[in-house]
């Protein structure tokens, strides 16, 4: 197995942390709360987000109507879609660009195959990848673009 040291950064200090020192204290963080993404065309990106993994839209006390515009995954878990702040759009950035690279949702690992299987009758372009015998992913691109990756992980999968 190999072992992932990590250093302090020379930039450390300029990132806001003491002399360069990293924090081991835990903030108390409970959970991703949701992920916000750009949009060429929001009411688009909702149909195809509900249409294609079920979601299902959400409303904010104070907030009558987006953006941004939100969908539930599951349980507290939010999508925030958002349109571009102003004018054309830029395409979603590939893999050497300083971004976010992909937007992951789990689901069963006993489901993996019958979801694919859906996903391909709706006509959506999947590709599969195992990174592992115990770990499978789907990827498929939403309508702007942003890379959507289904992962599920067989029971024990993650080691101490």
């Amino acid at each position: 197995p190999r072992t992932l040291i990590i250093r302090p950064s020379p930039m450390a200090s300029a990132s806001g942390t003491k002399g360069g020192a990293i924090s081991t204290e835990m903030l108390p963080i409970e959970a991703i709360d949701h992920v916000a993404l750009t949009v060429s065309d929001p009411v688009r990106s909702i149909r195809w987000y509900q249409d294609t993994f079920g979601f299902t839209e959400a409303r904010m006390e104070g907030l009558a109507e987006g953006p941004p515009f939100i969908l539930r995954v599951v349980g507290n878990s939010y999508l925030n879609l958002f349109p571009a702040d102003q004018g054309s759009v830029e395409p979603s950035p590939g893999h050497n660009t300083i971004a976010m690279r992909h937007l992951a949702f789990r689901i069963a690992f006993d489901a993996i195959d019958s979801v694919q299987a859906r996903l391909e009758a709706k006509g959506h372009d999947v590709k599969s990848f195992q990174y592992g015998p115990r770990c499978r992913s789907l990827f498929l691109g939403d309508p702007d673009g942003h890379q959507i990756e289904l992962i599920a992980y067989a029971e024990g999968v993650f080691v101490d």
